[in-house]
């Protein structure tokens, strides 16, 4: 029964976490550097890392600050980006695993708009370019 139980408290720890790497240069190019850490709200100190940053790849939201203990200007970063705002270009120092973003509904609506404007779309670019912008900006992933 103990097992099953600190299996159990293994697993919800895993799926409770968050994983990001930051990256030197847009584009997802140059050195990197790999954080992960729960979704607990608590803030978290890049103790330099972040002050090269320029891109970063993950999923999930994650609110990444110019100053130490989520202090100062922030963004909300949801799944990658191959360039980080440049207030925070070579600025991140600090970041916190939550965000007002509701990822999840945003991505579910992501999800539905990929299949309708797959379906018989004789221009699905376009299409998922009116629609995707509706998803961040109703799931407050602004």
């Amino acid at each position: 029964m103990q097992i099953i139980t600190v299996t159990a408290a293994l697993f919800a720890s895993l799926a409770l976490a968050r994983d990001f790497t930051l990256y030197d240069n847009s584009y997802f190019g140059g050195a990197s550097h790999r954080e992960t850490r729960n979704d607990d709200d608590a803030c978290w100190n890049m103790n330099g890392k972040g002050d090269r940053a320029s891109s970063v790849k993950g999923y999930g939201c994650t609110t990444f600050y110019r100053e130490r203990d989520c202090k100062g200007d922030k963004w909300e970063n949801v799944h990658d980006a191959s360039t980080v705002p440049s207030f925070l270009n070579d600025h991140i120092w600090s970041f916190r695993n939550k965000c007002k973003c509701d990822y999840k509904a945003r991505d579910t609506c992501v999800t539905a708009c990929e299949w309708a404007c797959g379906v018989n779309n004789p221009l699905p670019q376009i299409c998922r370019s009116k629609c995707f912008p509706n998803c961040r900006d109703g799931a407050g992933c602004v």
